[in-house]
């Protein structure tokens, strides 16, 4: 069986939108998410550049039962020297 050793690394972005004091609440549906997403995306892709930029690295997505609008978990995966 192959040895296999992990690390987690974290980058957690904590969206926010203020609202005036007369706002009714989330019955919008946080429609203000709608500019994050083409952001997230540009992020994920960044991510994916970096690694291919880089000799020995691969990079895949994996689902942790999170849906993509919460969460997106790349496993980078290094080939010993």
């Amino acid at each position: 069986m192959t040895y296999v050793e992990e690390k987690e690394f974290v980058l957690r972005l904590d969206l926010r939108c203020a609202f005036p004091d007369d706002y009714e609440g989330e019955a919008d549906g946080y429609v203000w998410m709608n500019d994050f997403r083409p952001i997230a995306n540009e992020i994920v892709a960044a991510a994916a550049a970096a690694f291919r930029r880089q000799p020995g690295w691969t990079l895949r997505s994996a689902n942790r039962g999170r849906p993509q609008d919460d969460e997106v978990t790349l496993i980078a995966e290094r080939t010993a020297p």
